[in-house]
Protein backbone atom coordinates (compact mmCIF):
# COMPACT_ATOMS: atom_id res chain seq x y z
CA UNK A 1 0.00 0.00 0.00
CA UNK A 2 1.52 3.30 -1.06
CA UNK A 3 -0.48 5.47 1.30
CA UNK A 4 -0.67 9.18 0.55
CA UNK A 5 1.23 11.11 3.21
CA UNK A 6 -1.17 14.00 2.71
CA UNK A 7 -4.08 11.75 3.51
CA UNK A 8 -2.37 10.49 6.65
CA UNK A 9 -1.65 14.00 7.81
CA UNK A 10 -5.18 15.11 7.08
CA UNK A 11 -6.57 12.08 8.91
CA UNK A 12 -4.40 12.86 11.92
CA UNK A 13 -5.52 16.50 11.90
CA UNK A 14 -9.19 15.53 12.04
CA UNK A 15 -8.57 13.05 14.82
CA UNK A 16 -6.50 15.61 16.79
CA UNK A 17 -9.45 18.02 16.86
CA UNK A 18 -11.49 15.27 18.52
CA UNK A 19 -8.85 14.36 21.09
CA UNK A 20 -9.73 14.43 24.81
CA UNK A 21 -7.22 17.22 25.29
CA UNK A 22 -9.00 19.52 22.81
CA UNK A 23 -12.43 18.60 24.17
CA UNK A 24 -11.21 19.34 27.69
CA UNK A 25 -9.85 22.74 26.57
CA UNK A 26 -13.19 23.74 24.98
CA UNK A 27 -15.06 22.51 28.05
CA UNK A 28 -12.81 24.56 30.34
CA UNK A 29 -13.34 27.71 28.27
CA UNK A 30 -17.11 27.13 28.30
CA UNK A 31 -17.19 26.58 32.07
CA UNK A 32 -15.11 29.75 32.57
CA UNK A 33 -17.57 31.76 30.47
CA UNK A 34 -20.52 30.38 32.42
CA UNK A 35 -18.79 31.15 35.70
CA UNK A 36 -17.95 34.71 34.59
CA UNK A 37 -21.59 35.31 33.69
CA UNK A 38 -22.49 34.85 37.36
CA UNK A 39 -20.22 37.68 38.48
CA UNK A 40 -21.42 41.24 39.09
CA UNK A 41 -18.32 43.26 38.14
CA UNK A 42 -17.18 43.60 34.53
CA UNK A 43 -13.50 43.54 35.57
CA UNK A 44 -14.03 40.26 37.40
CA UNK A 45 -15.84 38.73 34.41
CA UNK A 46 -12.98 39.73 32.08
CA UNK A 47 -10.44 38.28 34.53
CA UNK A 48 -12.15 34.90 34.74
CA UNK A 49 -12.79 34.66 30.99
CA UNK A 50 -9.19 35.59 30.19
CA UNK A 51 -7.69 33.09 32.64
CA UNK A 52 -10.05 30.36 31.40
CA UNK A 53 -9.04 31.01 27.79
CA UNK A 54 -5.38 31.16 28.81
CA UNK A 55 -5.59 27.75 30.47
CA UNK A 56 -7.59 26.32 27.56
CA UNK A 57 -5.03 27.56 25.03
CA UNK A 58 -2.19 26.19 27.14
CA UNK A 59 -3.84 22.77 27.24
CA UNK A 60 -4.73 22.84 23.55
CA UNK A 61 -1.30 24.09 22.38
CA UNK A 62 0.58 20.77 22.74
CA UNK A 63 4.13 21.51 21.47
CA UNK A 64 4.41 17.92 20.21
CA UNK A 65 1.55 18.37 17.71
CA UNK A 66 2.65 18.57 14.07
CA UNK A 67 0.21 18.53 11.18
CA UNK A 68 2.77 16.74 9.05
CA UNK A 69 3.60 14.06 11.63
CA UNK A 70 2.48 10.45 11.08
CA UNK A 71 -0.57 9.38 13.02
CA UNK A 72 1.30 6.68 14.90
CA UNK A 73 3.74 9.26 16.40
CA UNK A 74 0.98 11.35 18.05
CA UNK A 75 1.61 11.97 21.74
CA UNK A 76 -0.91 10.98 24.41
CA UNK A 77 -3.22 13.43 26.18
CA UNK A 78 -1.51 16.05 28.36
CA UNK A 79 -0.84 14.88 31.91
CA UNK A 80 -2.09 16.62 35.06
CA UNK A 81 1.42 18.01 35.60
CA UNK A 82 1.30 19.69 32.20
CA UNK A 83 -2.14 21.11 32.93
CA UNK A 84 -0.86 22.45 36.25
CA UNK A 85 2.02 24.28 34.57
CA UNK A 86 -0.21 27.31 33.92
CA UNK A 87 1.62 29.08 36.76
CA UNK A 88 4.80 29.06 34.67
CA UNK A 89 3.18 30.38 31.51
CA UNK A 90 5.26 33.35 30.24
CA UNK A 91 2.18 35.59 29.78
CA UNK A 92 0.59 34.89 33.17
CA UNK A 93 2.51 37.50 35.18
CA UNK A 94 1.86 40.25 32.65
CA UNK A 95 -1.84 39.45 32.69
CA UNK A 96 -2.35 39.40 36.46
CA UNK A 97 -0.24 42.58 36.83
CA UNK A 98 -2.80 44.40 34.68
CA UNK A 99 -5.55 43.79 37.26
CA UNK A 100 -6.52 46.60 39.64
CA UNK A 101 -7.38 43.95 42.26
CA UNK A 102 -5.11 41.51 44.07
CA UNK A 103 -4.65 38.26 42.11
CA UNK A 104 -2.62 35.24 43.22
CA UNK A 105 -1.93 31.73 41.94
CA UNK A 106 -1.80 29.07 44.66
CA UNK A 107 -0.47 25.55 44.11
CA UNK A 108 -0.20 22.92 46.84
CA UNK A 109 -1.12 25.61 49.41
CA UNK A 110 1.87 27.67 48.25
CA UNK A 111 1.79 31.02 46.42
CA UNK A 112 3.35 30.56 42.97
CA UNK A 113 2.50 33.93 41.42
CA UNK A 114 1.08 37.28 42.58
CA UNK A 115 0.47 40.62 40.95
CA UNK A 116 1.76 43.95 42.25
CA UNK A 117 -1.46 44.76 44.11
CA UNK A 118 -1.24 41.47 46.03
CA UNK A 119 2.43 42.08 46.83
CA UNK A 120 1.64 45.52 48.24
CA UNK A 121 -1.24 44.08 50.27
CA UNK A 122 0.32 40.88 51.65
CA UNK A 123 4.05 41.51 51.38
CA UNK A 124 6.75 41.66 48.75
CA UNK A 125 8.07 38.16 49.54
CA UNK A 126 4.88 36.09 49.48
CA UNK A 127 5.72 34.25 46.23
CA UNK A 128 7.01 30.85 47.25
CA UNK A 129 5.54 31.08 50.74
CA UNK A 130 2.90 28.82 52.24
CA UNK A 131 -0.51 30.50 52.31
CA UNK A 132 -0.41 30.43 56.12
CA UNK A 133 2.52 32.82 56.06
CA UNK A 134 1.27 34.84 53.11
CA UNK A 135 -2.29 35.55 54.32
CA UNK A 136 -2.14 35.29 58.13
CA UNK A 137 -5.94 35.21 58.12
CA UNK A 138 -7.75 32.16 59.50
CA UNK A 139 -10.67 32.35 57.06
CA UNK A 140 -8.45 32.59 53.97
CA UNK A 141 -6.04 29.91 55.23
CA UNK A 142 -8.86 27.46 55.95
CA UNK A 143 -10.21 27.69 52.41
CA UNK A 144 -6.85 27.66 50.62
CA UNK A 145 -5.30 24.74 52.50
CA UNK A 146 -8.26 22.35 52.37
CA UNK A 147 -7.62 19.99 49.39
CA UNK A 148 -11.24 18.80 49.44
CA UNK A 149 -12.80 22.28 49.49
CA UNK A 150 -15.30 23.02 46.72
CA UNK A 151 -14.72 26.46 45.26
CA UNK A 152 -17.68 27.87 43.39
CA UNK A 153 -16.16 31.30 42.77
CA UNK A 154 -18.76 33.01 44.95
CA UNK A 155 -17.37 35.90 47.04
CA UNK A 156 -16.22 35.16 50.58
CA UNK A 157 -16.32 38.28 52.79
CA UNK A 158 -13.10 38.68 54.83
CA UNK A 159 -12.26 41.45 57.28
CA UNK A 160 -8.81 42.38 58.54
CA UNK A 161 -6.56 41.52 55.59
CA UNK A 162 -4.07 44.35 55.23
CA UNK A 163 -5.50 46.77 57.80
CA UNK A 164 -7.88 45.95 60.63
CA UNK A 165 -10.82 47.89 59.21
CA UNK A 166 -10.40 46.77 55.60
CA UNK A 167 -13.04 44.52 54.06
CA UNK A 168 -12.39 42.14 51.14
CA UNK A 169 -14.30 39.83 48.85
CA UNK A 170 -12.18 36.75 48.12
CA UNK A 171 -13.03 34.53 45.15
CA UNK A 172 -11.29 31.20 44.62
CA UNK A 173 -11.44 29.19 41.42
CA UNK A 174 -9.94 25.74 41.07
CA UNK A 175 -7.71 25.50 37.98
CA UNK A 176 -6.54 21.91 38.55
CA UNK A 177 -6.36 19.24 41.27
CA UNK A 178 -3.96 21.30 43.39
CA UNK A 179 -3.97 24.71 41.73
CA UNK A 180 -6.21 27.69 42.49
CA UNK A 181 -6.52 31.27 41.36
CA UNK A 182 -7.39 33.76 44.13
CA UNK A 183 -8.98 37.15 43.49
CA UNK A 184 -9.23 39.77 46.28
CA UNK A 185 -11.46 42.83 45.74
CA UNK A 186 -11.40 45.69 48.24
CA UNK A 187 -14.90 46.38 49.56
CA UNK A 188 -13.89 48.86 52.28
CA UNK A 189 -15.56 51.70 50.39
CA UNK A 190 -18.85 49.80 50.36
CA UNK A 191 -18.55 49.21 54.08
CA UNK A 192 -17.84 52.90 54.70
CA UNK A 193 -20.89 53.89 52.63
CA UNK A 194 -23.07 51.48 54.59
CA UNK A 195 -21.75 52.86 57.89
CA UNK A 196 -22.47 56.38 56.67
CA UNK A 197 -26.02 55.36 55.81
CA UNK A 198 -26.57 53.77 59.23
CA UNK A 199 -25.10 56.82 60.99
CA UNK A 200 -27.28 59.10 58.89
CA UNK A 201 -30.47 57.27 59.88
CA UNK A 202 -29.42 57.26 63.54
CA UNK A 203 -28.54 60.97 63.53
CA UNK A 204 -31.71 61.95 61.67
CA UNK A 205 -33.81 59.98 64.15
CA UNK A 206 -32.03 61.65 67.06
CA UNK A 207 -32.44 65.14 65.58
CA UNK A 208 -36.16 64.56 65.07
CA UNK A 209 -36.78 62.95 68.45
CA UNK A 210 -35.06 65.73 70.43
CA UNK A 211 -37.56 68.49 69.54
CA UNK A 212 -40.45 66.03 69.70
CA UNK A 213 -39.48 65.10 73.26
CA UNK A 214 -39.31 68.78 74.23
CA UNK A 215 -42.70 69.53 72.67
CA UNK A 216 -44.28 66.52 74.37
CA UNK A 217 -42.83 67.58 77.75
CA UNK A 218 -44.15 71.12 77.45
CA UNK A 219 -47.59 69.89 76.40
CA UNK A 220 -47.73 67.70 79.50
CA UNK A 221 -46.65 70.65 81.63
CA UNK A 222 -49.27 72.97 80.15
CA UNK A 223 -51.87 70.29 80.79
CA UNK A 224 -51.27 70.84 84.51
CA UNK A 225 -53.79 73.48 85.67
CA UNK A 226 -51.18 75.10 87.90
CA UNK A 227 -48.88 75.83 84.97
CA UNK A 228 -51.52 76.14 82.29
CA UNK A 229 -53.31 78.97 84.12
CA UNK A 230 -50.11 80.99 84.48
CA UNK A 231 -50.09 83.31 81.45
CA UNK A 232 -46.34 84.02 81.63
CA UNK A 233 -45.39 80.32 81.90
CA UNK A 234 -47.84 79.37 79.18
CA UNK A 235 -46.50 82.03 76.81
CA UNK A 236 -42.88 81.00 77.43
CA UNK A 237 -43.59 77.31 76.92
CA UNK A 238 -45.62 77.94 73.77
CA UNK A 239 -42.74 80.02 72.39
CA UNK A 240 -40.28 77.17 73.00
CA UNK A 241 -42.67 74.70 71.39
CA UNK A 242 -42.96 76.94 68.34
CA UNK A 243 -39.17 77.16 68.09
CA UNK A 244 -38.75 73.38 68.36
CA UNK A 245 -41.47 72.85 65.75
CA UNK A 246 -39.72 75.26 63.37
CA UNK A 247 -36.45 73.42 63.95
CA UNK A 248 -38.07 70.07 63.21
CA UNK A 249 -39.76 71.49 60.11
CA UNK A 250 -36.43 72.85 58.87
CA UNK A 251 -34.79 69.47 59.42
CA UNK A 252 -37.49 67.61 57.50
CA UNK A 253 -37.26 70.17 54.69
CA UNK A 254 -33.47 69.76 54.50
CA UNK A 255 -33.78 65.97 54.53
CA UNK A 256 -36.23 66.10 51.63
CA UNK A 257 -33.96 68.49 49.72
CA UNK A 258 -30.95 66.27 50.29
CA UNK A 259 -32.85 63.21 49.09
CA UNK A 260 -34.01 64.99 45.95
CA UNK A 261 -30.55 66.37 45.12
CA UNK A 262 -28.95 62.95 45.59
CA UNK A 263 -31.53 61.44 43.23
CA UNK A 264 -30.66 64.07 40.60
CA UNK A 265 -26.87 64.11 41.04
CA UNK A 266 -26.25 62.30 37.73
CA UNK A 267 -28.57 64.69 35.89
CA UNK A 268 -26.75 68.05 35.59
CA UNK A 269 -28.94 71.16 35.12
CA UNK A 270 -29.45 72.29 31.55
CA UNK A 271 -30.96 75.76 32.10
CA UNK A 272 -28.97 79.03 32.02
CA UNK A 273 -29.50 80.90 35.32
CA UNK A 274 -28.43 84.42 36.33
CA UNK A 275 -26.64 83.55 39.56
CA UNK A 276 -25.80 87.19 40.36
CA UNK A 277 -29.56 87.94 40.57
CA UNK A 278 -30.03 84.99 42.94
CA UNK A 279 -27.17 86.19 45.18
CA UNK A 280 -28.50 89.75 45.32
CA UNK A 281 -32.06 88.56 46.07
CA UNK A 282 -30.71 86.41 48.93
CA UNK A 283 -28.71 89.32 50.32
CA UNK A 284 -31.76 91.61 50.28
CA UNK A 285 -33.92 89.00 52.02
CA UNK A 286 -31.33 88.58 54.80
CA UNK A 287 -30.89 92.33 55.20
CA UNK A 288 -34.65 92.66 55.69
CA UNK A 289 -35.14 89.60 57.90
CA UNK A 290 -32.04 89.89 60.12
CA UNK A 291 -32.08 93.46 61.42
CA UNK A 292 -29.26 92.79 63.88
CA UNK A 293 -26.76 91.40 61.35
CA UNK A 294 -28.24 92.14 57.95
CA UNK A 295 -26.44 95.47 57.75
CA UNK A 296 -23.08 93.68 58.17
CA UNK A 297 -23.31 92.17 54.68
CA UNK A 298 -20.85 93.79 52.26
CA UNK A 299 -21.33 93.00 48.56
CA UNK A 300 -18.76 93.01 45.76
CA UNK A 301 -20.44 91.71 42.60
CA UNK A 302 -18.96 92.15 39.14
CA UNK A 303 -21.43 93.57 36.63
CA UNK A 304 -22.46 91.76 33.43
CA UNK A 305 -21.55 88.31 34.66
CA UNK A 306 -22.55 85.48 32.31
CA UNK A 307 -25.22 82.98 33.42
CA UNK A 308 -24.38 79.56 34.82
CA UNK A 309 -25.98 76.23 33.97
CA UNK A 310 -28.08 75.62 37.03
CA UNK A 311 -31.19 74.79 38.98
CA UNK A 312 -32.48 78.14 40.27
CA UNK A 313 -34.15 76.66 43.36
CA UNK A 314 -31.05 74.74 44.42
CA UNK A 315 -28.76 77.72 43.78
CA UNK A 316 -31.00 79.88 46.03
CA UNK A 317 -30.69 77.22 48.71
CA UNK A 318 -26.91 77.19 48.25
CA UNK A 319 -26.57 80.99 48.55
CA UNK A 320 -28.94 81.12 51.54
CA UNK A 321 -27.11 78.38 53.46
CA UNK A 322 -23.66 79.89 52.92
CA UNK A 323 -24.75 83.42 53.87
CA UNK A 324 -26.75 82.25 56.90
CA UNK A 325 -23.77 80.28 58.19
CA UNK A 326 -21.53 83.33 57.87
CA UNK A 327 -24.03 85.50 59.75
CA UNK A 328 -24.56 82.89 62.49
CA UNK A 329 -20.92 82.03 63.17
CA UNK A 330 -19.26 85.36 62.43
CA UNK A 331 -18.88 87.84 65.31
CA UNK A 332 -21.64 90.41 65.67
CA UNK A 333 -20.75 93.79 64.17
CA UNK A 334 -18.09 92.35 61.83
CA UNK A 335 -18.50 92.33 58.06
CA UNK A 336 -19.68 89.35 56.02
CA UNK A 337 -18.12 89.90 52.60
CA UNK A 338 -19.91 88.52 49.55
CA UNK A 339 -17.92 88.41 46.32
CA UNK A 340 -19.06 87.24 42.90
CA UNK A 341 -16.53 87.44 40.07
CA UNK A 342 -15.48 85.57 36.98
CA UNK A 343 -12.60 83.11 37.45
CA UNK A 344 -9.19 83.76 35.90
CA UNK A 345 -9.85 81.33 33.07
CA UNK A 346 -13.29 82.84 32.46
CA UNK A 347 -14.87 79.40 32.39
CA UNK A 348 -16.41 79.63 35.88
CA UNK A 349 -18.08 82.05 38.28
CA UNK A 350 -16.41 82.39 41.70
CA UNK A 351 -18.84 82.93 44.60
CA UNK A 352 -17.05 83.71 47.88
CA UNK A 353 -18.44 84.45 51.35
CA UNK A 354 -16.03 85.44 54.14
CA UNK A 355 -16.82 86.07 57.81
CA UNK A 356 -14.80 87.33 60.75
CA UNK A 357 -15.13 84.95 63.68
CA UNK A 358 -13.59 82.23 65.80
CA UNK A 359 -12.62 80.14 62.78
CA UNK A 360 -12.45 76.36 62.49
CA UNK A 361 -9.58 74.09 63.49
CA UNK A 362 -7.83 72.35 60.55
CA UNK A 363 -8.80 68.84 61.71
CA UNK A 364 -12.49 69.68 61.32
CA UNK A 365 -12.32 71.10 57.79
CA UNK A 366 -12.38 67.77 55.86
CA UNK A 367 -15.56 66.67 57.66
CA UNK A 368 -17.61 69.87 57.50
CA UNK A 369 -19.72 68.62 54.57
CA UNK A 370 -20.66 65.36 56.32
CA UNK A 371 -24.29 65.08 57.34
CA UNK A 372 -24.91 66.18 60.93
CA UNK A 373 -21.24 66.85 61.56
CA UNK A 374 -20.83 69.78 63.95
CA UNK A 375 -17.68 71.44 65.22
CA UNK A 376 -19.57 72.70 68.27
CA UNK A 377 -22.87 70.83 68.74
CA UNK A 378 -24.10 73.11 71.53
CA UNK A 379 -23.55 76.29 69.58
CA UNK A 380 -25.02 74.84 66.39
CA UNK A 381 -28.24 73.92 68.15
CA UNK A 382 -28.31 77.30 69.91
CA UNK A 383 -28.25 79.16 66.57
CA UNK A 384 -30.78 76.76 65.05
CA UNK A 385 -28.61 74.69 62.70
CA UNK A 386 -29.88 71.35 61.40
CA UNK A 387 -26.41 69.93 60.69
CA UNK A 388 -27.25 69.47 57.00
CA UNK A 389 -26.48 72.91 55.56
CA UNK A 390 -22.98 72.33 54.22
CA UNK A 391 -23.84 68.78 53.18
CA UNK A 392 -26.63 70.21 51.03
CA UNK A 393 -24.25 72.82 49.61
CA UNK A 394 -21.72 70.11 48.69
CA UNK A 395 -24.36 68.01 46.93
CA UNK A 396 -25.67 71.04 45.02
CA UNK A 397 -22.15 72.02 43.93
CA UNK A 398 -21.41 68.46 42.81
CA UNK A 399 -24.61 68.26 40.80
CA UNK A 400 -23.70 71.56 39.08
CA UNK A 401 -20.22 70.15 38.28
CA UNK A 402 -18.66 72.87 40.40
CA UNK A 403 -16.04 73.01 43.15
CA UNK A 404 -16.35 73.83 46.88
CA UNK A 405 -13.46 75.00 49.04
CA UNK A 406 -13.52 75.98 52.73
CA UNK A 407 -10.59 77.84 54.29
CA UNK A 408 -10.43 78.92 57.90
CA UNK A 409 -8.01 80.42 60.41
CA UNK A 410 -8.52 80.13 64.14
CA UNK A 411 -9.38 83.53 65.62
CA UNK A 412 -9.77 85.20 62.22
CA UNK A 413 -12.71 83.62 60.43
CA UNK A 414 -13.83 81.37 57.60
CA UNK A 415 -14.02 81.77 53.83
CA UNK A 416 -16.21 79.58 51.61
CA UNK A 417 -15.50 79.64 47.86
CA UNK A 418 -17.68 78.02 45.21
CA UNK A 419 -16.88 77.75 41.51
CA UNK A 420 -19.76 77.16 39.07
CA UNK A 421 -19.34 76.56 35.31
CA UNK A 422 -20.44 79.33 32.98
CA UNK A 423 -23.28 78.42 30.62
CA UNK A 424 -21.98 77.69 27.11
CA UNK A 425 -22.48 80.44 24.58
CA UNK A 426 -25.05 79.62 21.92
CA UNK A 427 -24.43 80.02 18.18
CA UNK A 428 -24.36 83.64 17.12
Amino acid sequence: MGGDPTGVAAGYKVNSWLSPRIIFAFALAFVGAMFADQMAGSAERVLVIFVSLLVALFIAADPHDREDAPQETAKPTATDAEVMAISSHPQLQAFIDSSADAVLMVENARVTAANQVALRLLGANIVGQNVRMAFRHAGAIERLTDPDAHHSGNPIRLAGIGQKNQLWDMRIQTMGPLQKIVHLADRSGTQAAEKMRVDFVANASHELLTPLAAIKGFIETLDDPAAGDDAVTRSRFLGIMATETDRMQALVRDLMSLSRIEAEKYDPPQTPVDFSDIVMETVEQLRNSQKDRGTDIVVDVTTDLPPVMGDAGQLRQLASNILNNALKYGRAGTPVTVSLVRSRSGAMINFTVADVGDGIAPEHLPRLTERFYRVDSGRSRLVGGTGLGLSLVKHIVDRHRGHLEIRSTIGKGTTVSILLPVAPTGPS
